[in-house]
């Protein structure tokens, strides 16, 4: 029974050892990775974050004075803008008589309209699909650039003849178009 005693109080004390070794190691490390050992580097350090909050208050302030004239830029551009209720003509036509000045055909034309929260607007999800030569898919695209109507072309993809459907003379082009416009509302 003696040595049951003796190997309890040998692991004990050995525990105990272990714990005041882990807490020595423990202090140390804290010790070692404190930045109060150079408070020079650490002031240096603060005035920086101080100079970069200063620098983004400084920032937001000039944004906050150039509200109003960003705000009367927008409602300038939306008076620009077709009324909703001739907008879908509008679009129409410019995208039939730029398809017949281009040499492009123009299928599958999709509208979807969308409200935009806050503003007097409506937007216009367009898809359509352009067949024709490069060239001409080309200045189908620049002539809806150079419009006087907002278009933003957000996708082009180009469709294989075996996913259309269709066969397509050699040198034509199949081109999935998605764009973006938008209405004044009434």
């Amino acid at each position: 029974m003696g040595d049951i005693k003796m190997q309890k109080l040998a692991i004990t004390a050995g525990l105990a050892l272990l714990f005041v070794l882990d807490a020595a190691l423990a202090y140390h490390n804290a010790k070692l990775s404190s930045q109060d050992a150079n408070p020079e580097q650490a002031l240096k350090l603060q005035q920086r974050q101080v100079a970069l909050l200063k620098a983004d208050v400084e920032r937001a302030n000039k944004i906050k004075a150039r509200t109003p004239e960003i705000e009367k830029f927008f409602e300038q551009f939306e008076t620009t803008l077709p009324p909703a209720g001739k907008g879908y003509s509008v679009i129409s036509q410019e995208f039939d008589e730029v398809s017949r000045d281009t040499h492009v055909q123009l299928q599958d034309t999709k509208f979807e309209q969308k409200d935009v929260p806050g503003r007097n607007v409506d937007e216009i999800e367009i898809q359509a699909t352009l067949i024709g030569d490069y060239a001409g898919i080309v200045k189908f695209l620049n002539r809806l650039q150079r419009s006087k109507n907002t278009y933003i072309v957000d996708s082009l993809g180009l469709n294989s003849e075996s996913s259309a459907g269709a066969q397509v003379a050699p040198g034509t082009v199949r081109v999935a178009l998605h764009v973006r416009s938008y209405f004044r509302k009434a």
